[in-house]
Formats: C-alpha cells, structure tokens, sequence
C-alpha cells in the first residue's frame, strides 16, 4: 500500500476507531452477564521460551491495539481476551485528545495491578504524540472545538503553552508504569490528529514562522527529549511506535523535492540521544505507514513488505541494535467488514486473512493487530472473538514452524 493510501488509512481510525471503541464499552458492559466467567477456553498457544531480561519478547509476540481506554475496560471483557492468542493489549490511559493532567504513575500502576488478576497478557500503556498538535479546524473534529488545542500554534514544540510538558509527563508517567508492572515498554502513536497538513514540515514550518530546518531540529530536539526521559524512567524499555515515518518520502507538489513527514525527524531526534548516550533503549517501527492495514492480494502485501526493507535499510544500518521492524495489519469478519476498510482485497472473511497474517508473522518479531468494530471484530465480545481467536492461532502456528526471516 502506497503511502497516500496509508495516510488517508491512518485519518479513518481517527475518528471511526474511538467512536467505535466507545460504541463496543458501552454495549459490551450491558451485556456483562454473558460474559459471566468462560471456564472452557481454548489452550492458548505458547510463547517461545526464548525470554531474557533484555528480551522479555521472545521471538514471535502479537499486541491487539484496538482503541481500548482505560476508563473504559471492564473485568468481563479481559475475561473474554485472555483467551486469545494474543500477548499483548495496548491501553490509553490518556486519550489522543485528553486535555487532563497526566494520569499519574500510582494510578496506573492499580490499573494494571487489578487487569493482572484476570489476564495473563502484557497491558501496555498507550501514549499520543497529538498532545502537543495544533488544530485544523478544515477536518471538523468535534473533538478539537475546545479551547486546549487552538491555543497552540502548528505544534508546542517549544512549550509555549505547556502542551509539550503534559506530552512529556504522560510519556514518562507510562514508562514508569510499564517499569513497575514488568510490562517490555509502552506503545507511541505519533499520529498528528489534529492537523494531519502538518505532516509536511514546510507547512508546521509556516505555522510556527520557522524555517524548515529549524522546524525539523525542533522535532529531533523534542525526540531527544523523549529518548532521556525513557531512559530516567525505565532504562530497558522498548518503545513501539506504530510507525515512525522513517523510510517513506512523499511526493511534495510539481517541482518541489520528496520530503519525509514530520513526526519521522521525532523517531530521528530519538535514535540519536539512544545511540549517542548508549542507552539501553529499544525501538520498533510499527508500520502503519509503510505497510498499511491490507493489500489487495498476498503477492501485493510480500512486494510491500521488500518496499518498505528497503526503505529502513539505511536507517536499519545507521541505528543497528536500536531499531527494528514491527508488522502490522487488519482483519474483518467478512464482506461487509471489508467494504469499511479494504474493499479491494481478495479476502472476502477473516478466515482468508489467515495467508496474510502468517506471512506477517514470519516476516516480522513483534506484530501488532488493528481490531475495529467497524469491521465486524470485536475482540472483547465473546459472539465474534472466537472465530479470529482460530484465525490467528492457525497462522500463529504455522509461522512458528518458520524462523522469522
């Protein structure tokens, strides 16, 4: 998938996905009673026992990131996704448009102890980069008509308005949080929200009456920042971005040269700090830029996948032993699933997808899945769960008789 196309991808789950996510809460905790404790479920698939203290992953290991929210989770629906193959659930303990002080440590250290009494999966705590992202009030957001966001300016890249600094506690909150609950790290999602022209650094350049350079070292500054405060907090982690914007020029109009998108010289800024202060940090790139969510058919997706290698070699080489791939993709229930997000593909249900999944798993270490409503998966519902529960177990399976190449 070409980057036009993930771009307009990552602008549908915007909004569809937290409408979505409210929906599911609300209708799944009215059902609670059906999900009553499930005392029959299926044996969950084993990791692989290659676990270290610096590699608490493994080699094979699957996160859902489905717009779950803190404030949102009920015991019913952990009950319901402990059963599934995954290892992971990303969780937002600050939303993509909270305006709130950063949840503290304490509180999300209790949240997670209390999940960890029901699942044995990783809880991930979920940071949003679209803290400190101006407003472009031409997407008519109903989520940015307050007051927070249009007081910042293209982006608070120098805390003028003290948006970097909630930015930067809520980071560092999560990562004090992961520490404490011996989760491997926390989820960055760097998504510009608010203001999705501001990809372009020339036009956050022009918002904040800076030059493009000074825009960009803006951002590598801002990214350095994050790499120290990850560091203070919890020397070890793994930061998953689920994409960086590494490895992918755009187009710029006639005449004007390819660029790369604003939140990749954020992912640069930080590379550099780990690597010039040899921390012991980790970064994956997710691949929701680069990869997408679907491909219209499997040889589309494996074209793809050598796209996007080739794209990262440089940066793979410049930050070996910090950056790695991650691989991401969707899945729906069936054509009407589909429709909603990749009506072209060949897959017509989720069973499928299962080709595209393992050739995903073997291709990549750590995977993350985007499970939406909107395409009929609903992951904490135990009437749909199922069904991509053994979808995900055969391709688990089959790729786990393959080394990740």
């Amino acid at each position: 998938m070409k980057w036009a196309n993930s771009l307009k991808m990552i602008g549908w789950r915007a909004i569809a996905s937290f409408v979505a996510a409210l929906f599911i809460a609300g209708w799944l905790s009215s059902l609670a009673g059906g999900f009553a404790a499930v005392t029959n479920a299926q044996p969950e698939l084993m990791r692989e026992d290659k676990r270290t203290a610096n590699n608490s992953m493994g080699d094979h290991y699957l996160m859902l990131v489905n717009t779950a929210l803190a404030e949102k989770l009920k015991p019913e629906m952990l009950v319901q996704f402990d059963q599934s193959p995954y290892d992971a659930l990303a969780v937002a303990f600050s939303w993509n448009y909270d305006t709130k002080p950063a949840p503290a440590v304490v509180d999300i250290d209790a949240h997670i102890a209390g999940w960890k009494k029901i699942t044995k999966k990783d809880i991930w705590p979920w940071v949003y980069l679209n803290r400190i992202v101006a407003v472009d009030d031409a997407q008519k957001n109903p989520y940015t008509t307050g007051p927070y966001f249009h007081q910042i300016q293209g982006a608070d890249l120098e805390d003028k308005t003290g948006a970097r600094s909630a930015f930067l506690q809520v980071w560092a909150n999560s990562l004090a949080a992961a520490r404490d609950s011996h989760v491997p790290g926390i989820v960055c999602d760097v998504e510009f929200y608010n203001n999705y022209k501001e990809y372009n650094p020339a036009e956050l350049a022009r918002q904040l009456g800076k030059t493009t350079e000074q825009t960009e070292q803006l951002l590598r500054e801002l990214g350095a920042r994050m790499a120290d405060a990850a560091a203070a907090q919890y020397p070890d982690a793994t930061l998953w971005f689920l994409f960086t914007g590494l490895g992918i020029p755009q187009e710029g109009r006639a005449g004007a040269q390819p660029y790369l998108m604003s939140p990749a010289y954020v992912a640069m800024g930080l590379l550099e700090e780990i690597q010039k202060k040899h921390f012991r940090l980790k970064v994956l790139s997710g691949g929701e830029a680069g990869l997408g969510y679907c491909e219209p058919t499997l040889r589309h997706f494996q074209q793809q996948i050598k796209e996007r290698a080739a794209g990262f070699a440089p940066y793979l080489q410049k930050y070996n032993g910090i950056l790695e791939l991650g691989g991401t993709m969707t899945l729906w229930q069936d054509q009407d699933g589909r429709k909603s997000i990749c009506p072209d593909s060949d897959a017509a249900t989720v069973e499928d997808l299962e080709p595209y999944l393992q050739l995903l798993l073997r291709t990549y270490r750590y995977n993350w899945i985007y499970g939406s409503g909107d395409q009929g998966y609903y992951a904490f519902n135990h009437n749909y769960a199922p069904r991509f529960d053994a979808t995900i177990r055969k391709a688990k399976s089959g790729a786990m008789q393959t080394p990740v190449q």
